[in-house]
């Protein structure tokens, strides 16, 4: 399926509240607010993507272009004054079936943009049939500026608009900003702009034509023109019961109209980056809270998940060689130090949406190597400081086996656990009952997070990473590096067995 970014608008308040530079050129986290949009768009599966430019087009185009992405084209509308509507009639002959429709002012989570996909899959009989799909989010208590919302009013079980626009008395959600729309769109906005206002058939229980509030941030359209709005569009689509309702249930968006928004999209975008749902007790309530404003630094300056991670690998190799040297409680802090930094690389992956799987497959490699020197910084230490060389080799042996068990444990128990949110996927996105969710968008997969899947008796054991080198750390300000061996090798196989009988105990009552 292809993608249309609208970056067309001249954001009048954006400017005026929060920067100079056009909108969609506007950085968050090292990454414009159109690039992310770009980026939304292809990790979801887009073949093509098209950005509409209108306000300062050449400075946007200059920066959409520049990467040499063949996916990627630009499309000039000439009549953006006249609002989002006339600039979408732009692509109108440069797409031939139902495309995604994203707006380079709306802050999404991918996730969205995943579900808007499957959505379009189940659905896809009604966007040939010139139907169009619109995500619209029910939790309005969580609706940044509620009032400057687009709400909608829906029915048929919540699958279908009845009605749409800013200021309607009566509604049940509001729009989100992510269409799948079907050239039916198109050419209702063309029939807006020919002034074509021909009655159309009106859904029983529908409201009135929506959008005729529509506010739009651009300069005034040129004398004798009207307005042409996606909402006004919409509304119409809707009365004749074509405006299909795609209703989220987690997940997060943002339209960034100003300052305000603008300060609450960066807090947004670092809450989700920090909930990467695989992380212990130490991770969670104290390495969380010094990575996260580390992450936002780094991703603002330009370093990407890899450069994290071969941040973090060098200040755990610098750990381990403190230790060596006879210097433990330096060792430790740079152990703890180095743990921290090792939660950053996905937290920077989250927040410049650059997650790639030869990012996670480098920081998995790269960590069992920083185990391992650690563990020989460790025993060399012990020597040092007079530990017996049998005890110390017994305990670094035992340490070496047990630390990659965690992560392989969690990877393996992952793939035995029933696949959770299979079917869901499908079934939400066609507006049915939700029965579960993956949290990453896909249907069928979960990450393993110790705090939720682990029983109760074992989610407080530090074996975990984020546990065994805050272990590390005590260790080494203790000045105790054969104590740091023994408590990393307890741990890390007390951890071990505990999942090994939870996971048999699981399996077999599965088999019965």
């Amino acid at each position: 399926m292809d993608a249309v970014v609208l970056a067309a608008g001249a954001g009048t308040r954006f400017r005026r509240t929060a920067a100079s530079c056009p909108k969609p050129l506007h950085r968050l986290f090292g990454v414009s607010l159109v690039e992310r949009a770009l980026r939304a768009a292809r990790q979801a599966g887009c073949r093509r993507v098209l950005v509409v430019t209108g306000y300062q087009a050449e400075a946007v185009e200059r920066a959409v272009l520049q990467a040499g992405r063949p996916w990627v084209e630009v499309v000039r509308a000439e009549g953006w004054e006249r609002g989002n509507g006339a600039s979408l009639l732009a692509v109108r002959g440069r797409v031939d079936g139902p495309f995604l429709l994203l707006m380079a002012d709306h802050l999404v989570d991918p996730g969205l943009v995943r579900q808007a996909l499957a959505a379009a899959r189940a659905r896809w009989d009604e966007l040939v049939d010139g139907g169009v799909l619109l995500l619209v989010d029910p939790r309005l208590d969580q609706v940044f500026d509620l009032p400057e919302a687009t709400k909608v009013r829906t029915g048929g079980g919540g699958c279908r608009i009845e009605a749409i626009g800013k200021d309607l008395a009566t509604f049940d959600a509001v729009d989100t900003g992510i269409f799948v729309a079907s050239p039916a769109l198109l050419d209702e906005l063309a029939r807006l702009a020919a002034g074509s206002e021909a009655a159309a058939p009106v859904v029983p229980g529908a409201g009135p034509p929506a959008g005729s509030q529509d506010r739009p941030e651009n300069p005034s359209p040129p004398a004798g023109t009207e307005t042409i709005t996606l909402t006004a569009a919409a509304g119409r689509l809707a009365r004749r019961g074509r405006l299909g309702a795609v209703p989220v249930t987690r997940g997060w968006w943002i339209d960034v109209d100003d300052g305000a928004a603008l300060a609450h999209a960066r807090r947004l975008l670092l809450d989700h980056a920090a909930a990467s749902g695989g992380d212990g007790p130490v991770a969670r309530w104290l390495n969380r809270r010094l990575s996260r404003p580390l992450s936002a630094w780094l991703a603002s300056a330009g370093v990407g998940p890899n450069g994290a991670t071969l941040l973090a690998f060098a200040t755990t190799l610098a750990g381990a060689l403190a230790f060596a040297a006879g210097q433990p409680w330096l060792g430790g802090l740079l152990c703890q130090a180095g743990s921290v930094l090792d939660g950053c690389d996905g937290e920077v992956a989250r927040l410049r949406l650059e997650a790639q799987p030869r990012g996670a497959f480098l920081d998995t490699v790269l960590d069992r190597y920083a185990d391992a020197a650690v563990v020989a910084g460790l025993a060399a230490g012990a020597l040092a400081a007079g530990a017996g060389g049998g005890v110390t080799l017994t305990l670094a042996l035992a340490a070496m086996a047990g630390m990659p068990l965690s992560a392989l444990m969690k990877d393996r128990l992952q793939l035995l656990r029933p696949a959770t949110g299979q079917g869901a996927g499908a079934a939400e996105a066609a507006g049915g009952p939700r029965t579960g969710q993956p949290e990453d968008g896909s249907p069928g997969t979960r990450r393993f997070d110790p705090m939720r899947d682990d029983p109760p008796w074992l989610r407080w054991i530090p074996g975990n990473r984020d546990g065994r080198y805050f272990l590390i750390c005590l260790a080494g300000l203790a000045a105790a590096p054969l104590a740091g061996l023994a408590a990393v090798a307890l741990v890390s196989h007390v951890l071990a067995v505990g999942r090994l009988l939870h996971g048999w105990r699981a399996l077999a009552l599965r088999q019965e």
